[in-house]
């Protein structure tokens, strides 16, 4: 019945939950010995389950994940789920903890740089960027408005007198558009 499967569903979550609670109450050393004993169980059943495959499906899945557990913050099994991916991802990149933890002591230092606003609960955490080519706009390109301005209207239509003139019309239309303002 529906009832089973929640009772079922909930007596997992239970048992999990005070699995989890007594493994944080172990010692150091068994406490880290567990995470590794998970990671590896982890690591056997996601490559028996998933197959040889890159780090890419486990972060876009991490992206759901994230929103799971941002509706539902007290739930353990969300940030399992999140931790579970990155693991994953790390792993199947072949990255090792050790880079990681170098890259987490760079990415700090750089961190440690930037401006940051003033936090709201909830928001997004981003730092401010620095005004000027963002985003990056490849050198022979330039950046236009969606919609044409009647300039760039009338410098197209002074240029498309037959076929040929179709390319001259494109430069002109794009010599009047209006400069972007940093």
């Amino acid at each position: 019945t529906a009832d089973g499967i929640i009772d079922m569903h909930e007596c997992g979550y239970v048992e999990g939950w005070n699995s989890f609670r007594a493994a944080m109450l172990e010692p150091v050393s068994n406490r880290d010995e567990l995470r590794e004993q998970v990671r590896r169980e982890h690591a056997e059943w996601s490559d028996k389950t998933f197959g040889k495959v890159g780090p890419v499906g486990p972060l876009k899945h991490l992206s759901k994940e994230a929103l799971e557990a941002a509706a539902n913050p007290e739930d353990p099994l969300e940030w399992a789920d999140m931790q579970f991916l990155l693991w994953d991802a790390q792993r199947r990149m072949g990255i090792s903890d050790d880079f990681i933890t170098r890259a987490m002591i760079e990415k700090l230092a750089i961190n440690k740089t930037r401006q940051w606003p003033e936090s709201k609960d909830g928001e997004p955490r981003m730092h401010v960027k620095e005004a000027g080519n963002s985003p990056a706009i490849p050198d022979g390109w330039v950046m236009l408005p969606a919609e044409p301005t009647q300039a760039m209207m009338n410098a197209w239509l002074s240029e498309v007198a037959n076929w040929r003139g179709h390319a001259a019309g494109y430069r002109a239309m794009i010599a009047a558009a209006p400069e972007v303002k940093s």
